[in-house]
């Protein structure tokens, strides 16, 4: 049974041409490829047909990570996370991390331009050099561009983007790779989502 609008026939001409792909070449209609060709097992987290399929994008993933460099939005998106009270926590909690920034670059002086920001987003990916296990500096070699493994976006926090997001949205296509991470504003948007994580006291 279908809605109207798949027609029997046309399904079984798509399947009847995936069965003669080679050489990883899509079908001309849905840009569909055969289950063993790079779009599939390829594509798959354990390299074949029983695996998972299409890590990347999705809905990019909030983090509870910021920079305390008293840019407004600290305060207006983050005020439960990033502060104590009327004040801003400058250093890492168990909850939460800070990152380190570099306070030439990025502070409220610095006029909001795009050249600044990326200028303050390579700064402040520089002054992270001891933080590991974040899937930051395992994957990136810089603050800023397409830098992360598999292409992905690698943009550090700064200025009016205080807070990190990572894995991206499907919307980013090539750039939202499973490493991917970028500075954001913070408020609400229906894109994003976060990952709960439990662990058990021992």
């Amino acid at each position: 049974m279908t809605d109207g609008t798949i027609n029997g026939e046309e399904t079984i001409v798509k399947i009847d041409e995936i069965k003669t792909l080679t050489d990883n070449t899509p079908t001309t209609t849905g840009n569909m490829y055969a289950w063993n060709q790079k779009g599939g097992v390829v594509a798959s987290s354990t390299k074949n047909i029983t695996g998972i399929y299409d890590l990347t994008g999705g809905c990019y993933e909030r983090t509870a990570s910021y920079i305390a460099n008293e840019d407004q939005n600290l305060w207006d998106y983050g005020k439960s996370l990033a502060y104590n009270n009327n004040i801003l926590k400058t250093t890492s909690t168990k909850y939460t991390m800070v990152y380190p920034h570099d306070t030439n670059v990025d502070n409220l002086e610095i006029e909001r331009s795009k050249e600044n920001l990326n200028i303050a987003s390579k700064a402040n990916y520089d002054k992270n050099t001891k933080i590991y296990g974040d899937a930051i500096r395992e994957t990136s070699v810089a603050g800023i561009g397409t830098t992360s493994w598999e292409k992905g976006n690698s943009y550090f926090l700064a200025h009016e983007y205080p807070y990190v997001e990572q894995g991206s949205s499907y919307w980013n296509a090539e750039e939202a790779s499973r490493f991917y991470f970028y500075r954001i504003y913070g408020l609400s948007d229906y894109g994003g989502g976060f990952r709960a994580v439990v662990i058990p006291i021992t």
